[in-house]
């Protein structure tokens, strides 16, 4: 191999690398503001974990809270106690989901793995995680009670970031 395409394969490395520790350490800004999304946030219907089809619109009138997720993804694994947290603390103020952006069994494995109890399910391949302005893993779509998206951030979210969003967007004193 000539030394000019290791030294590209090499820089190439270097991005992909760096755009992952970019993206894992919370690189993914916040949208300001409301965000205009194409899809009905109630009416999108994904699987739980347990099989049984259902929607989002269950959770109409409340604020919601979806947080994509893969057992693959170590920032994932990483937060998804902290919106555990979030749910025991909150949980009869704010909703929120998981979505597995993989198979039933992994998300099956992470959810058991990490005990989170807050309702889980999957994305099923619909290009939802797109849909609400995610470009990576994990995002969290926050998403006001008639259903408008007020924020889609893509990275790593700390305990003290989701407080600040519970407040910001919804009111919830913390």
């Amino acid at each position: 191999m000539s030394r000019s395409r290791r030294f590209a394969l090499k820089a190439l490395g270097l991005y992909a690398m760096a755009a992952v520790v970019f993206l894992a350490l919370g690189g993914g800004a916040p949208s300001n503001g409301p965000t205009v999304v194409a899809v009905d946030i109630h009416g999108f219907e994904y699987e739980t974990l347990d099989g049984e089809a259902t929607t989002l619109g269950a959770f109409a009138g409340q604020p919601l809270i979806i947080n994509f997720f893969a057992s693959t993804c170590v920032p994932c694994v990483q937060e998804m106690p902290d919106f555990e947290d979030l749910h025991q603390a909150y949980g009869t103020e704010v909703v929120v989901v998981g979505l597995a952006v993989e198979g039933a069994r992994p998300a099956r494995g992470i959810v058991a793995e990490t005990g989170i109890t807050y309702p889980t399910g999957l994305e099923g391949g619909k290009d939802f995680l797109i849909d609400l302005g995610g470009y990576g893993m994990p995002t969290t779509v926050f998403v006001s009670p008639d259903g408008t998206v007020l924020e889609s951030h893509t990275g790593i979210l700390t305990p003290v970031e989701l407080r600040e969003r519970l407040e910001g967007h919804f009111g919830i004193d913390t």
